[in-house]
C-alpha cells in the first residue's frame, strides 16, 4: 500500500520570496493541506522569523534581487540546532552553478522555480517531509526543527472524497490561471518599457538600474507563468532573467547581438501571452536541433548552451555531411557557422532553402562577423537571424527558445533585414521600434 505523509500537527513553512503573486498561491495551496505558513520578503525578516520560533521547512528563492541566496542559506545553517532544518531552494535553470553551490551549502533539495506549479511544489514538500534525514535525532523532532515523523499508511479514500478533492483542485487551478491572465500584462508592459532607456543610454549606472528592473519583471513573470502552468512563457522568461542577471554582473557583455536577443525575447513573451488561454499541455517538448560548425570548441560551446535550455542538439563538423543529413531528416532549428571549409554557412543555407524537408526551418548564423554586410548576406542566403561570437551561453539558449517558440505565432522579425524564407520585408521587433521611434 502506498505510503502517504500526513502531518500529526500543523507543520510550519517559511517561504522566503518577495514575489507576492507566487507566495500567495503557494500559501493558499499549503494552507489547504493544513500547513502553517509564514512569508518573508527579504533576508532580514527571514532570519528574524527563524530566531523567533522554530519552523519545519524553509522554501528559499535563490534569485531574490538584492539578496545573496547562498549567503542566506549558509547563515540559516550556521544557527544552533538548524543543521537538520529542511530547506528547499528555488533555482533558475539557466544559472546551473547555483545548484551545486546550494547543495554544498546544505540545501535539502533544489528545484527549478519555473517548473513548479502549486501541485508540483506540494508534491515536493510532501516528499521532503516523508523522508527523515539520516542525521536526525529524537531531540531534533522534539525541538520542532522540521524532522517529520515516520510515514504512515492510510487506507485509500473513497470515491466521493476523491471526486471532491479533484473538483477542489481543478477549481483552485482555474483561479490560478485567471489570476495569471489578469496579472501578467502589467509585468510584460514594465519589462518592455524598460528596454528603451536600457539601450538608449551610455551611462552605466542607468543601464544597470534598467537591467535590474527588467530582471525583476522577467523573474516575476516566470514565477507567475510557472504556477499558472504556462510552461513556454515560464521557460523563456526564466532564460531571459538569467541573461539579464549575467549582463548586470558584467556590463561589458552588452553587445548589439545581446540587445537584439533581449528585444526578440520580450516581444515573443508578449505574443505568447496574447495566444495564452489555457495552460500548456504536459506533452514533452523535444525539438530536433542541428548545429553545424567545423571547429570543435565552438561546436561544443553552442551545443552546451542549447543544452542549458534542456534541449538536445545534433552536432556536425562537416557542412557537406550536414547537407546530406538535412536532405533526409527534418529539423526544427538550425545553427550554422559561417566560415567552414568546402561550403560556407551562407552557401549551405541557400541549399537548405531548396530542400523539401527543411526549406522553412529557421536558420541562425553564429559568426564573428556582426557588420551590416554580413547581416545582409545572411538574410539574402535565407538566414533568419544571427548571433555574434563570442556569445554568452545563456544568450544562445534564449535565442534557441525564441525561434522554437515562435512556431505557430506571427513570424519573428530579424531586426529590419529581409527574411530569406518568405522574401518579404519584416519589421523591427516592437522593443526596437520603441527606441527608433
Amino acid at each position: 500500500m502506498k505510503k502517504i505523509y500526513a502531518p500529526t500537527r500543523p507543520k510550519k513553512i517559511l517561504i522566503v520570496d518577495d514575489d507576492q503573486f507566487v507566495t500567495s498561491i503557494y500559501q493558499n495551496q499549503f494552507e489547504r493541506e493544513r500547513y502553517d505558513v509564514e512569508i518573508a520578503s527579504n533576508r532580514q525578516s527571514a532570519l528574524q522569523m527563524l530566531a523567533k520560533h522554530p519552523v519545519d521547512l524553509v522554501i528559499l528563492d535563490f534569485s531574490l534581487p538584492g539578496m545573496n541566496g547562498l549567503e542566506v542559506l549558509r547563515e540559516i545553517r550556521s544557527k544552533p540546532g538548524a543543521e537538520a532544518l529542511l530547506v528547499i531552494v528555488l533555482l533558475n535553470a539557466y544559472l546551473p552553478d547555483l545548484a551545486q553551490a546550494a547543495a554544498q551549502a546544505g540545501a535539502t533539495k533544489s528545484v527549478i522555480k519555473a517548473d513548479c506549479t502549486p501541485r508540483q511544489i506540494m508534491k515536493i514538500v510532501h516528499g521532503v517531509f516523508a523522508v527523515r534525514p539520516a542525521n536526525a535525532t529524537s531531540s531534533d523532532v522534539a525541538s520542532g526543527l522540521g524532522i517529520a515523523p515516520a510515514p504512515v499508511i492510510h487506507p485509500p479514500a473513497d470515491n466521493s472524497r476523491k471526486t471532491l478533492r479533484a473538483q477542489s483542485a481543478a477549481a483552485f487551478q482555474a483561479e490560478v490561471v485567471a489570476a495569471f491572465l489578469n496579472d501578467a500584462p502589467e509585468k510584460l508592459a514594465r519589462l518592455r518599457i524598460g528596454y528603451r532607456p536600457f539601450v538608449g543610454t551610455q551611462r552605466e549606472d542607468l543601464r544597470l538600474a534598467e537591467l535590474s528592473e527588467m530582471h525583476q519583471q522577467a523573474r516575476l513573470l516566470a514565477g507567475a507563468a510557472a504556477v499558472g502552468g504556462f510552461r513556454r512563457i515560464a521557460q523563456l522568461a526564466s532564460a531571459l532573467e538569467a541573461l539579464l542577471i549575467q549582463l548586470h554582473r558584467k556590463p561589458t557583455n552588452i553587445t548589439p547581438s545581446v540587445t537584439r536577443t533581449i528585444a526578440q525575447a520580450a516581444d515573443l513573451l508578449a505574443s505568447l501571452f496574447d495566444h495564452a488561454t489555457t495552460p500548456d499541455s504536459e506533452a514533452s517538448f523535444a525539438p530536433a536541433i542541428l548545429v553545424v560548425d567545423d571547429e570543435i570548441i565552438s561546436r561544443e560551446a553552442i551545443s552546451s548552451a542549447i543544452e542549458k535550455a534542456n534541449l538536445h542538439p545534433v552536432s556536425v563538423d562537416d557542412p557537406i555531411a550536414a547537407e546530406g543529413l538535412l536532405e533526409k531528416s527534418h529539423f526544427d532549428l538550425i545553427f550554422l557557422d559561417v566560415e567552414m571549409p568546402g561550403k560556407n554557412g551562407f552557401e549551405l543555407c541557400a541549399s537548405i532553402r531548396k530542400m523539401a524537408l527543411n526549406g522553412d526551418t529557421p536558420v541562425v548564423f553564429v559568426t564573428a562577423h556582426s557588420d551590416l554586410a554580413s547581416w545582409a548576406q545572411s538574410s539574402l542566403s535565407g538566414g533568419n537571424d544571427f548571433i555574434a561570437k563570442p556569445f554568452l551561453s545563456v544568450e544562445l539558449a534564449v535565442k534557441a527558445l525564441v525561434w522554437l517558440f515562435t512556431e505557430g505565432l506571427q513570424p519573428l522579425s530579424t531586426g529590419g533585414q529581409p527574411a530569406g524564407i518568405a522574401n518579404k520585408n519584416v519589421d523591427q521587433p516592437q522593443a526596437l521600434k520603441a527606441v527608433a521611434g
